[in-house]
């Protein structure tokens, strides 16, 4: 009897279970990433959006007039409350703040959780080291490559210019997003790919174990009814019908039984 590791069954399945593990392998490494790359595209596409209608919804020359100080005054509340209102109607939005520029860099203008008691900073407080896209967004929409790093936490950000009435560029308007948030989805792809390929591959093995067995089981039977004819037995009864290699096998095996059956009978003969 063959032990299980010479077995041509296990064999054909460890084989071909290799062969799927490292296509389907490559195809989850490509998959991921490139969905991954798709579904952060698609949140930068989202906060562009928000930060160019918010922006254009903003009173820019209301905004320039904004001064360190002014926190408590009805002119800078109003511009809070608009935002808040704004940042509140996507639970994925974190803060929608406006920031300008200064002689050496930028800072802050209004935070919108001023009015519900999560304001971070004040007017004129310093954005350390703005990054490359909130500059550029005095030219134009913009948005992050990567997380970034605010009083508020970690964070994915677009910004856009916000214009007063003559159409000059007074500051921009920055939308974040909870970077938690955008890791939440890539991981969910992630993972809904990784199942999926779990669920292949093992339907996979089930299907090449079945066939295998299968295949394995006929080639058994012509084994047994080999040995049984090496002892002189030629009762023997091969029912395999099949229309493979494995079936015309067992057709030969047929002929020679009946081959030597009618050599028997002539040898017996008196």
């Amino acid at each position: 009897m063959t032990s299980i590791t010479n077995s041509i069954m296990t064999k054909l399945t460890v084989g071909f279970l290799i062969l799927v593990l490292l296509i389907t392998g490559l195809t989850f490494l490509f998959t991921v990433g490139a969905s991954t790359e798709k579904i952060q595209e698609s949140t930068q596409q989202e906060l562009l959006a928000i930060a160019s209608i918010t922006a254009s919804d903003l009173n820019g020359d209301e905004i320039a007039k904004l001064r360190p100080g002014m926190e408590k005054e009805i002119l800078y509340l109003v511009n809070v409350e608009q935002l808040a209102t704004m940042a509140q109607a996507d639970n994925e939005i974190v803060k929608i703040f406006t920031a300008k520029k200064t002689g050496t860099g930028m800072e802050y203008v209004i935070d919108s959780g001023y009015n519900i008691g999560e304001r971070d900073v004040k007017i004129g407080t310093e954005i350390q080291n703005p990054s490359r896209a909130m500059v550029m967004a005095y030219d134009s929409s913009q948005v992050e490559d990567s997380f970034v790093t605010r009083p508020w936490g970690t964070v994915f950000s677009a910004y856009a210019p916000i214009k007063n009435a003559t159409g000059e560029v007074i500051g921009i308007v920055g939308v974040d997003m909870d970077a938690a948030v955008v890791q939440d989805r890539m991981d969910f792809v992630g993972q809904t790919i990784y199942l999926v390929f779990i669920i292949g591959i093992t339907c996979t093995a089930i299907i090449i174990a079945v066939f295998s067995r299968i295949m394995i089981r006929d080639i058994h039977i012509l084994i047994n009814s080999a040995d049984r004819i090496s002892h002189g037995d030629t009762n023997v009864v091969i029912s395999i019908d099949r229309k493979d290699e494995i079936g015309e096998l067992a057709v030969s095996f047929k002929r020679m039984i009946t081959s030597l059956k009618i050599l028997m009978h002539k040898d017996y003969q008196p």
